[in-house]
């Protein structure tokens, strides 16, 4: 094998291979040999057929065997002689196999940067420290005592919004009963807004033993498309009215969430206001390292992986290109997406790099930690969110990413910058979350 070098930069490697067709006959005449051993043919006795009828049926499929042995060989030969970082698969170009001469084509890859660590000390990132006041406690508190308030005391006096009402009601569509529109001993809060929009506000005033015709119009994306759109009517029986009865706020309250007194209580609620934060914490504070580590980096990146991380930005904003966008040129979206792209590639060759060079590993716990956090992400839908996990690996595969990121941005903040650490209220942190959100595109 003769090797050419054509180009050698800091991402690119481009040379010239050239394979004798002498080593391609000698592969292919090796092989014949051993297919003579055993070979059958009409007229021929087992290992006697002749070596010109044997090339004759088989030469050209061993040729192009060898063809594709040999430049396979010749490819893992060059990239593992010249230790070569490749970013992306080889390309194959200008290839040339004319029978009874060389083969020769050009091989060029695309190499991954070298990529030297930025000093970590000279950076700063802020650390929102969340201060639950009494009034954010009150506040999930009286969440508490009404989601926990029971509907025991049955009165003959008409309902008002936030009573419970039992019901037996049958639904008509043109004149005719469908399908899913009747309940029996049904218990609705009025004001729960757990039927569609204005059928409870017609209940209210009604008594036991009223019967009573609710007018409603289904919405247009109704989950039963055969109502859907279609003005109905129900005819509605009230069976019972009950007045809710609040909790009380003592211990025997508390002993209903696992804690042993009111104090107990308090300390759980804060601190189950405090973990509902932990996520946009740890965002932010990841997106200003990284908005840091980007003025830090400058070295170039491979144009393939531009390209396919352009590709998967594209993709994940399609529904949302209308609002990003808004009063923005083709070509101010087409730098929006270059200029993330880029960021978002340095910083994750740069973790890659870092990851090596630190020698973390994803572990199990990491990838069940990896899945409980995406199962808590679809509310309700946890448990199928376990099992497609639990039958698909694939899926699991592609939760590595961003493991390994959470990993490497985890151990940075503990290991290497300085995290300065600012008190926020609720009511400061929401707020200063939703300018996060609003912040304009910058191109």
């Amino acid at each position: 094998m003769q090797v050419i070098e054509i180009k050698k930069g800091d991402l690119d490697f481009h040379v010239k291979v050239i394979i004798s067709a002498k080593n391609i006959l000698e592969i292919m005449e090796k092989e014949l040999k051993n297919i003579a051993k055993t070979a059958k043919l009409p007229g021929f006795r087992v290992g006697k057929v002749p070596p010109n009828i044997l090339a004759k049926k088989y030469g050209s499929t061993l040729r192009n065997d060898a063809i594709q042995k040999e430049v396979s060989h010749a490819v893992d030969h060059i990239i593992k002689d010249n230790k070569l970082n490749v970013a992306a698969e080889p390309k194959i170009e200008d290839f040339s196999a004319q029978e009874g001469k060389d083969i020769e084509f050009v091989l060029k890859c695309e190499l991954l940067p070298e990529i030297s660590l930025p000093d970590f000390s000279k950076i700063l990132i802020e650390k929102p420290n969340l201060v639950v006041d009494q009034k954010a406690i009150d506040e999930h508190i009286n969440k508490l005592m009404e989601f926990s308030k029971t509907y025991n005391a049955e009165t003959d006096k008409p309902a008002s919004k936030g009573d419970q009402v039992t019901i037996n009601a049958i639904g008509y569509v043109d004149g005719k009963a469908f399908d899913g529109g009747k309940v029996e001993n049904y218990k609705l809060v009025l004001g729960s807004k757990s039927f569609i929009d204005s059928f409870e506000d017609q209940l209210i005033g009604a008594k036991a033993g009223d019967e009573i015709t609710v007018k409603v119009t289904f919405p247009e994306n109704y989950h039963m498309k055969e109502v859907a759109a279609k003005p109905a009517e129900f005819n509605v029986k009230v069976l019972a009215v009950h007045k809710p009865e609040l909790q009380e706020l003592n211990d025997e309250f508390a002993k209903k969430f696992n804690c042993d007194n009111v104090g107990k209580l308090i300390e759980q609620v804060a601190k189950n206001v405090k973990s509902n934060f932990d996520e946009p914490i740890n965002t932010i504070m990841k997106m200003s390292l990284f908005d840091q580590l980007e003025k830090l980096l400058s070295f170039n990146v491979p144009k393939s992986l531009l390209t396919q991380e352009s590709q998967s930005l594209k993709t994940q904003t399609a529904n949302d290109e209308n609002s990003l966008f808004e009063d923005k040129s083709e070509e101010e979206r087409d730098q929006y997406y270059n200029k993330l792209s880029l960021r978002r590639v340095r910083i994750g060759l740069l973790l890659s790099e870092y990851i090596a060079e630190k020698k973390l590993a994803i572990e199990e716990i990491d990838i069940r930690n990896a899945i409980i956090a995406r199962a808590r992400s679809f509310p309700g839908q946890e448990k199928q969110v376990f099992e497609f996990y639990q039958k698909n690996k694939h899926a699991v595969q592609s939760l590595r990413g961003e493991i390994i990121e959470s990993k490497a941005v985890e151990y940075i903040f503990k290991n290497e910058v300085t995290l300065m650490e600012k008190n926020y209220t609720i009511e400061e942190f929401t707020e200063f979350l939703k300018k996060e959100d609003d912040r304009e595109i910058v191109i």
